[in-house]
């Protein structure tokens, strides 16, 4: 099996054996996997998740078709033979996978609060990732999918859960202004989710290049260049946000966005970067404004299995966004493009399928 394999600076292509499989878990065919910012952090140092050392093996927006189920746990640690795990998809079936797998007892799971797990598994960093042939991941943690190409699958696992989580955390009022800061990958979701989702809200986004502006307004928001300006391009075009969603990674950003917002306005952080903010504003600016900061942190089982419900009756149209396909062997070419962000890159998508 070849898999991606990742040090500081250094993407390489490797071959090795299969993982084993193990009860509850079910082998999966990756189709698609989707290039994250996160990988891109992996690639520059970043502090890992406890528990983790490099080198990785990267790849946690997966899209396959399941190949193996394992046996189930009875719930008493034994495993009974044969016997497959409850609500495993069937072999041959498309499934997109979650990228968490929760250890279901700690007290942010009993709060139903999965994605803060205190004893969290990630793909791609506790647990070997889909930028591979093949990957081994809980049954529990996949969601069949049905009559979507692959590579637009593989974004529902991150790129689009993700936005979803966060629009949820901005609780824009019906009829209010959304600002997003950065329309690439997981900003261009949140636009596509707020279209369908709050018809009747006002959408502005922030961007950087015409390409991403000219794409923005075919989504039906208005289009802003540039974090500097600002302030006064948002202000003049649709007064100020009732909430404003940052994915740009953009360590200045967060203070224009709280700078952008309304009194009592709701400021939603997403990115996962390992650098300090530059808020530019004083605590009272906060403060005597009542404003809200939240982090959102990838997604739910339940906000995973609502995208792809929505994306597979068709309500949700992921036709345009993806970018860039290219073949497992190009990864450090994938990784390269991701870093450079070129204009109109939405999400750059590796096909592990062997060339001819």
């Amino acid at each position: 099996m070849r898999y991606v394999e990742i040090t500081p600076g250094q993407v390489t292509l490797r071959e090795g054996p299969p993982a084993a499989l193990q009860p509850g878990d079910a082998r999966v065919r990756v189709l698609a996997c989707g290039v994250c910012g996160t990988d891109l952090e992996a690639l520059r140092g970043m502090v890992l998740p406890r528990g983790v050392d490099y080198p990785l093996r990267p790849g946690h927006e997966i899209a396959g078709v399941v190949t193996e189920a394992g046996p189930a746990l009875d719930g008493t640690g034994t495993t009974p033979p044969d016997t497959p795990a409850v609500g495993t998809p069937a072999a041959g079936e498309m499934v997109v996978l979650h990228p968490l797998a929760p250890c279901g007892t700690c007290e942010a799971c009993r709060r139903g609060e999965e994605q803060l797990c205190s004893d969290v598994r990630a793909l791609g960093f506790h647990t070997p990732g889909g930028l591979a042939e093949e990957v081994v991941w809980p049954a529990a943690r996949m969601v069949p999918v049905r009559g979507l190409p692959p590579a637009q699958a593989a974004l529902l696992a991150d790129a689009v859960a993700t936005a979803f989580h966060a629009l949820t955390y901005a609780e824009v009022p019906a009829g209010g202004v959304l600002c997003v800061l950065g329309a690439g990958g997981l900003g261009g979701q949140v636009i596509r989710l707020a279209r369908v989702l709050h018809p009747d809200v006002t959408v502005v986004a922030v961007v950087r290049s015409q390409a991403t502006a000219d794409r923005v307004a075919q989504l039906g928001g208005v289009a802003i260049r540039g974090l500097e300006g600002a302030l006064r391009g948002v202000r003049d075009a649709v007064g100020r946000p009732d909430a404003v969603i940052d994915f740009t990674g953009d360590e200045t950003a967060a203070g224009v966005g709280l700078r952008l917002l309304r009194p009592g306005g709701r400021l939603v952080l997403g990115s996962v970067v390992d650098k300090p903010i530059d808020l530019g504003i004083s605590v009272t600016g906060i403060t005597s404004r009542e404003i809200a900061v939240r982090g959102a942190y990838v997604s739910t089982m339940d906000e995973l299995r609502a995208v792809t419900e929505l994306a597979c009756a068709g309500r949700l149209d992921l036709g345009d966004a993806v970018s860039h396909v290219l073949p497992l062997e190009r990864a450090p070419e994938a990784l390269e493009i991701v870093e450079a962000h070129p204009p109109g890159l939405q999400r750059l998508v590796i096909t592990p399928g062997r060339q001819a």
